[in-house]
């Protein structure tokens, strides 16, 4: 089963639980996840990059690790199906995490069969990754022993 959490941590969004805290680096989970909605026949359209942003300023200090030298990662996603308005996923990415929040500023809008449809997705990219990932060791264990 691939290590999905469900725990709470307070990340700077208003006090909001995120949907999914995967354990996989937010810059190698964003790929596969965009074309995991594509798959799925919604589209997603990449709006925010944290890093991309920190790259224009000098000296940024990061919160979080306290130094320049910074990990973290902010991804802004809108997944548009085929009516209606795009929803609205914030990446946040620390270290080898990455929490995933549907954002919703007039409360609840998402109806709960899409939720639980990108949920569904979510869950279903990352375990993907985690087995690959298995799979990626165990070739480069094999390929150390010959």
């Amino acid at each position: 089963m691939a290590r999905i959490r469900t725990r709470y941590m307070m990340m700077n969004h208003q006090g909001k639980k995120p949907l999914q805290i995967v354990d996989i680096q937010c810059s190698k989970f964003v790929g596969p996840l965009k074309q995991a909605f594509t798959d799925a026949g919604l589209w997603s359209f990449q709006s925010f990059d944290l890093q991309s942003t920190r790259a224009l300023h000098d000296n940024c200090t990061c919160e979080y690790h306290g130094t320049s030298l910074c990990t973290c990662q902010l991804i802004v996603l809108l997944i548009y199906r085929a009516l209606g308005d795009p929803i609205t996923l914030v990446l946040d990415g620390r270290d080898e995490q990455t929490y995933i929040f549907i954002v919703e500023e007039k409360g609840p809008s998402v109806r709960p069969a899409t939720r639980e449809m990108i949920e569904r997705i979510i869950s279903k990219t990352a375990q993907k990754l985690f087995e690959q990932s298995k799979i990626d060791a165990g070739t480069n264990y094999l390929s150390e022993q010959i």
